[in-house]
């Protein structure tokens, strides 16, 4: 179901202001009330996604059905999430080719890969397309940001690269495993 929302000017078969708690309940509780959905597909201003995802889970949507692409990232920190001294193995597997090579921790996952001419996949490098994301089989990363990704694929070890360092001597990326 598409149910086209303007907020400057009336159309026919369109609703009629912003998008906020009383549209997505309107739809929700009233339209679909007794439709079990798979998921949940948000698209537009972050304020507007947030509003709408906060509005999904208060009525009891699973977080894992909410999906969402951000174009741009509201706060990039340039500090590490954890001490990142040191050098890391890295071992990445990019469209069944393994390629190795050492990279300092404080750099970030993809910038090295690219640094090596490996063609790994990646878009807006900010954190918010999710091109790059790969999965960790070895070691462990910590990510500056994600948008992206749910906590049950950070669990099942994917990673933003464009925003990750490793956090071990040694890490196996696999940008097939996806």
């Amino acid at each position: 179901f598409v149910y086209f929302t303007n907020s400057q000017t009336r159309e026919d078969k369109a609703l009629f202001g912003r998008i906020d708690t009383s549209t997505v309940n309107y739809a929700l509780l009233n339209k679909h009330k007794n439709v079990d959905f798979d998921g949940y597909y948000l698209c537009g201003p972050e304020e507007m996604i947030r509003l709408v995802q906060d509005t999904l889970i208060e009525n009891e949507v699973d977080k894992d059905k909410i999906h969402f692409e951000l174009f741009t990232p509201t706060e990039i920190k340039e500090e590490l999430p954890i001490q990142a001294d040191g050098q890391t193995a890295v071992t990445v597997l990019v469209d069944d080719e393994e390629f190795q090579f050492t990279m300092d921790k404080k750099n970030i996952i993809l910038d090295a890969v690219l640094k090596e001419n490996i063609d790994a996949p990646y878009s807006c490098q900010g954190g918010v397309c999710s091109s790059c994301i790969a999965k960790v089989t070895e070691g462990s990363a910590e990510m500056v940001m994600n948008q992206i990704l749910t906590d049950k694929e950070i669990a099942e070890g994917f990673i933003l690269t464009c925003q990750a360092h490793a956090t071990t001597p040694t890490i196996k990326v696999d940008f097939d495993d996806v």
